[in-house]
């Protein structure tokens, strides 16, 4: 059906500054929102990973392009759904949603904001958070459902985790030392678990760092120590049930479950599988 209608100026600049490329939903063309679309998509990874702010520049391009629209616009096209009052608020409402759900009970991107896991992750460094089987879903800090994780088989010794330190909403990310029911000991640069003393081998000196290659069940990290810091040992502890034993591969230089004590297992977020540097 041919249209008689016109859009408003200062809505669709209004529209541009605020929501960027929806506002030639608005204007009736599709084509140029998923242009634009796309293009902040990228734009906006690009500010994620590198922290910059390119993506602003959209609510300057946008009201510009949709004005010059506005001003050229040919009201003989077909009135898509699209561009009426409803459309525009349904559609964004959809994308949020589904933005919010996948991020809730799906992979979530996290920002490492300390040094507690040098040399694995640095400060400022981008994570990638699996979350479906932990059932501590939510985001953007609202919280959906809490419970334990759906099998213990998801939580394995040496691989990093997202969790909620005991007392804290922060979430913290660490590595995961020991299970449920194990025996931990932590003396200078050894840690003991189940009377077996995990391998740990010194690759390199750094002014005041050390840097060591240790393994735990089969998988091979990196630690850092800090030759002017007294080591921070633990005496034997054994991890309660629906508990786990987390540690900072910075290992002078981390808050973790010798200070805090445990993680309970409704407080685990999920495992790290990305590590973007």
């Amino acid at each position: 059906m041919s249209i008689n209608w016109k859009p408003k100026a200062w809505i669709a600049i209004l529209l541009g500054v605020i929501l960027q490329a929806f506002t030639f939903l608005y204007l009736n063309r599709p084509r140029l929102f998923w242009l634009y679309f796309l293009l902040s998509c990228v734009v906006s990874f690009i500010d994620w990973k590198y922290q910059t702010l390119f993506a602003a520049i959209f609510s300057i391009i946008c009201p510009l392009h949709a004005y010059i629209v506005v001003k050229n616009f040919n009201g003989a096209s077909e009135r898509g759904w699209y561009s009426r009052w409803w459309g525009i608020p349904v559609i964004y409402a959809g994308f949020f949603s589904a933005v919010f759900l996948f991020r809730s009970f799906l992979y979530e991107p996290f920002l490492f904001p300390s040094v507690s896991m040098q040399p694995t992750i640095e400060k400022g460094n981008h994570l990638i958070v699996k979350k479906p089987g932990y059932r501590t879903y939510g985001t953007y800090g609202v919280s959906l459902t809490g419970g334990k994780i759906a099998s213990p088989d998801l939580m394995q010794r040496g691989k990093l985790y997202a969790f909620y330190p005991p007392d804290k909403e922060v979430p913290f990310v660490q590595r995961l030392i020991a299970l449920p029911g194990d025996r931990v000991v932590v003396k200078g640069n050894d840690i003991t678990i189940n009377g077996a003393v995990l391998a740990t081998n010194l690759l390199y000196e750094k002014d005041q760092l050390e840097v060591y290659e240790q393994q735990l069940d089969g998988i091979t990290y990196l630690i850092q120590r800090m030759k002017m810091r007294p080591a921070r040992d633990m005496a034997e502890i054994v991890v309660p049930e629906e508990s786990y034993f987390f540690m900072g591969d910075n290992r002078d230089n981390s808050t973790d479950s010798r200070f805090w004590g445990y993680v309970s297992s409704d407080s685990i977020i999920g495992e790290v599988v990305y590590v973007f540097k």
